[in-house]
């Protein structure tokens, strides 16, 4: 990218970005559209001198336009969203004590990066099945929780530490900086928008177990703030504070890892200073593969996410998905892309149907070959057997965000808290709540060694053409990887327009458990009412596939950020879509 934007803003070192420093009119602005989950209108935005593509947060777009504005980099405003994001979502659906996953591509290089600032599982915790089972509410895989110790259900967060190593290789601003206007509205001050007071009713009970919960809660005047109300975050302020002062060691060696570990083992959970004091980052190799002409680089080897992605994408370019219509035109289409999804989404070891399946089919299940074209060919010819896909509604519980800078760096990065807002542990450290999400995954960390890093299924993207950036793209909830991969194919093969692409109907996979006697791979696809006419659905019935529609609500689609860059022009595209969670600014 080239900064053809006159500069109007104190550049590096002394950057200032303070929301009280920001265009009124523009924060007003962002400010009353914090109001509501997505756009109101569709609006299709290009940026010469950057963009910053972002969920569920106008203000936190609105700080990362004001990162590129002083001069920062594709990494400094991404962090700074990401820090506004979950001071404007008061840590509920994600958090400091949360994780991150990202991509990165440096122009300087010409090199994509990937970071896993994932989950650590405590050194201590010998029998993690034993750990009590989360209330998941009405999400359709919950199962019936369990009794225990709340602390059990915690983890080593990534968060802070992967902001501050992305910080370290790329950015060009102070990182105190990047915390000003998360630190301005945690102390000043968030309005309670419709979606966040809805949270309050059912996940509140959860945190007013605790007389820390307790306090979190009152700080809109009372336990179950309305909408309107003004959420003030004091602790978390001094927290943040801190962490500008001492960086993020201040959250692992210092007084709130200390804090952290102690409110941990008095709830009955396994941490120690020594799973702090180790907790790392990992910088590794992003995975790739050629997609058409096109790489497509996703997380590397320590994320399940992009191994289920980039086989998908083999798959689709082995049976052909280029030479025929989009899915929500074409049945065939339909067909083939809904049987991919089915079969490179879940991780074997929880899904011994589908480990079984393509055993009995003479199909790897080793990773690495995952990823290899002759694989797909394999896949795809097994692929014939297997009626349908099966969708479900997105559990609302991370964010995304894609940035371009001026110098044509691209961030790609998803950071989440990985359960349903707040948790159920009811402890909260600093103002922060702490997640509760080993209570749902005790079979993944049975798998792995006590302090290892946990699996990943994020899958943040981006795409090269001749070695240079085309498109980037980010997706949280129900959406991490099958979103990702249909948004792939309908913008890379179908050529669809960004508006088309994101507006197409969801293809989201089922979580629900299945009837008894019924087989993993015969379950039947659910479909959004009223998204195809009776003739589409006749004609896949028709293909063997069964059809079953469900309300809108039912299959949510989650959500997801993309943005397209053109080389030559040196301009970046992206969409706001009504139904969509996503927000766009430029500089």
């Amino acid at each position: 990218m080239v900064n053809n934007a006159a500069m109007t803003f104190p550049l590096g070192r002394n950057a200032d970005l303070s929301p009280q420093n920001w265009p009124s009119e523009e924060r007003s602005h962002a400010e009353q559209s914090e109001m509501t989950p997505w756009p109101k209108e569709a609006r299709s935005i290009e940026g010469k001198s950057g963009l910053v593509a972002a969920t569920l947060s106008p203000i936190a777009v609105l700080s990362g336009v004001e990162a590129l504005r002083h001069g920062g980099s594709a990494s400094d405003a991404a962090a700074t969203v990401a820090l506004t994001q979950i001071a404007t979502a008061l840590g509920s659906y994600v958090s400091y004590a949360g994780t991150l996953q990202l991509l990165y591509y440096e122009a300087r290089s010409g090199k994509v990066y990937s970071l896993n600032a994932g989950w650590n599982s405590y050194l201590g915790e010998s029998e993690p099945r034993t750990i009590p089972v989360n209330d998941m509410g009405p999400l359709p895989f919950a199962v019936g929780a369990t009794e225990g110790p709340e602390g059990r259900k915690t983890l080593v967060p990534g968060f802070m530490a992967g902001l501050e190593a992305m910080h370290q290789r790329f950015g060009e601003l102070p990182f105190q900086a990047l915390l000003q206007p998360a630190i301005y509205y945690a102390e000043n001050g968030v309005t309670i928008s419709p979606m966040l007071a809805s949270y309050f009713p059912n996940r509140g009970r959860y945190l007013s177990r605790t007389p820390d919960g307790q306090a979190f809660l009152n700080q809109a005047g009372g336990l179950s703030p309305k909408p309107g109300d003004v959420f003030i975050q004091k602790d978390l302020a001094e927290t943040l504070r801190a962490v500008a002062e001492l960086g993020s060691s201040y959250m692992y060696t210092g007084e709130w890892g200390q804090q952290f570990v102690t409110a941990v083992k008095r709830e009955g959970g396994k941490a120690s200073l020594q799973d702090m004091q180790r907790y790392q980052p990992t910088w590794e190799e992003p995975l790739n593969t050629s997609f058409l002409e096109n790489t497509v680089f996703a997380p590397g080897t320590t994320s399940h996410g992009g191994y289920r992605l980039l086989e998908a994408l083999n798959a689709a370019e082995v049976m052909h998905l280029d030479r025929i219509g989009p899915y929500y035109e074409d049945p065939h289409a339909f067909r083939i892309l809904s049987r991919i999804l089915r079969v490179t989404n879940y991780d074997l070891q929880p899904f011994t149907q589908l480990a079984q399946w393509k055993r009995q089919r003479g199909l790897s299940l080793l990773p690495e070959d995952r990823l290899t074209k002759m694989h797909a060919k394999a896949l795809a010819s097994a692929l014939s057997e297997i009626p349908g896909q099966q969708q479900a509604r997105d559990t609302n519980h991370s964010d995304s965000i894609v940035v371009v800078d001026r110098f044509g760096n691209v961030a790609a990065l998803v950071h989440t808290i990985n359960t349903l807002p707040w948790g159920t542990t009811g402890i909260v450290v600093g103002g922060i709540p702490l997640s509760d999400a080993a209570g749902f995954q005790q079979s993944q960390l049975a798998a792995i060694a006590p302090g290892d890093r946990l699996p990943t299924g994020m899958s943040p993207s981006i795409v090269t053409r001749d070695g240079k950036p085309i498109l980037a793209i980010a997706t949280v909830g129900s959406s991490l990887f099958p979103e990702t991969a249909r948004l792939l194919v309908g913008t890379l093969a179908n050529h669809l327009d960004l508006h088309t692409a994101m507006s197409a109907p969801p293809l989201l996979l089922s979580w629900e458990p299945g009837t008894p006697g019924e087989q993993f791979l015969d379950r039947a696809v659910a479909v959004p009412e009223g998204a195809y006419t009776p003739q589409f659905l006749e004609q896949l019935r028709a293909s063997g596939i069964t059809v079953a529609q469900k309300s809108k609500r039912e299959v949510f689609r989650g959500t997801a950020v993309l943005a397209t860059l053109d080389p030559e022009q040196d301009i970046a595209r992206s969409v706001e879509t009504p139904g969509i969670c996503g927000f766009v600014g430029t500089p």
